[in-house]
This record gives C-alpha cells, sequence and structure tokens, in this order.
C-alpha cells in the first residue's frame, strides 16, 4: 500500500510530527461542527448577534430609566403627604357651604365665612389628608404641586383670581 500524503510529507522532512498532530486536530475540529450544524461565525452574523445585543441595552436602559421614574414618582407622592400631613389646619364646621369640584365631581364642605374666604382668594387650600379633605397654607400648597399634583384638590391661584368688579368703569 501506498502511503498517505502526511507520511511522505514526513518522510521527505517538508513537515514534523507537530504540524501533523495539529493537522490532524483541526480537521477533526471541524467534522465536529458540521456534525453538530454549526458552521463558523460569519461576519454577518456577529454584526448580526452585535446588532442584538445593542438592542438589548437600549431595552435594559428603557426599562431602567422607567423604573428610576417610578420610584421618583412615589418618593414625591410620600414627601407631598408628608408635607400635607404635617401643615394641616383643622377644619371647623360652619354654616357656609363651600363647593368644589374633585375627580370630576362637585363636592362641598362646610366652613366658617373667613376659611371661605380664604379659599376663594388662595391663602388656603384643600388637599386630600389620610381619610378625609383637610385645609393647608398657601405656602405648602404651592411645595404639594411641585411633587404631587393630584394631591390638591383646590388651590385658587392668587395671580388668576379675577377682580369681582371691573376696574375700568
Amino acid at each position: 500500500m501506498g502511503l498517505s500524503l502526511q507520511e511522505q510529507l514526513l518522510k521527505a522532512g517538508v513537515v514534523d510530527k507537530k504540524q501533523v498532530k495539529k493537522a490532524e486536530h483541526e480537521k477533526k475540529i471541524q467534522n465536529k461542527k458540521k456534525k453538530k450544524g454549526g458552521a463558523p461565525t460569519t461576519d454577518s452574523s456577529k454584526a448580526r448577534l452585535q446588532q442584538q445585543l445593542a438592542e438589548q441595552a437600549k431595552q435594559h436602559q428603557k426599562l431602567n430609566a422607567e423604573q428610576n421614574q417610578q420610584r421618583q414618582r412615589k418618593a414625591d407622592q410620600a414627601a407631598a403627604k408628608q408635607l400635607i400631613k404635617s401643615s394641616q389646619i383643622p377644619l371647623e364646621e360652619g354654616d357656609e357651604v363651600y363647593r368644589y369640584v374633585a375627580a370630576g365631581k362637585i363636592k362641598q364642605i362646610c366652613v366658617n365665612q373667613d376659611i371661605a374666604d380664604k379659599l376663594s382668594t388662595g391663602k388656603l387650600g384643600l388637599a386630600m389628608g389620610d381619610k378625609d379633605v383637610v385645609l393647608i397654607p398657601a405656602e405648602t400648597v404651592l411645595k404639594v404641586i411641585k411633587r404631587d399634583e393630584n394631591s390638591i384638590l383646590l388651590y385658587n391661584d392668587p395671580a388668576q383670581v379675577e377682580d369681582e368688579y371691573p376696574s375700568d368703569w
């Protein structure tokens, strides 16, 4: 029988035993890849993989940003509740009916005339306390609005309150 090409090259001294073993090893690896159906990765598949990784990174960043916004919103709501709780004024029942709109419905509370005047001029505001409506000063209303404007039920901004009588008569 004739000698294989590898044996012929060894006899001629063109290659040594290390090179022959390395070639056999690479041949075995290629055969395994062919059997598994995995072809060596090409440039297009690498580019596709990098694109997928970039898209996943963008999605993760978007999700992280949304989670951070939710945490910040919850912190702001808690701070607003704390401000309302710490600066609430006791609501004294009176004979004056004061109406306001909350959640699309007209609601009313009974207060004395002094509180009704302060509510209409913007010196006081109505906010939702733990279980009921509470009065808070205008300075606190402005602080709460910056954090969570949904906590404020009524605030008549003095800059937007119109005079009862026209001044150009």
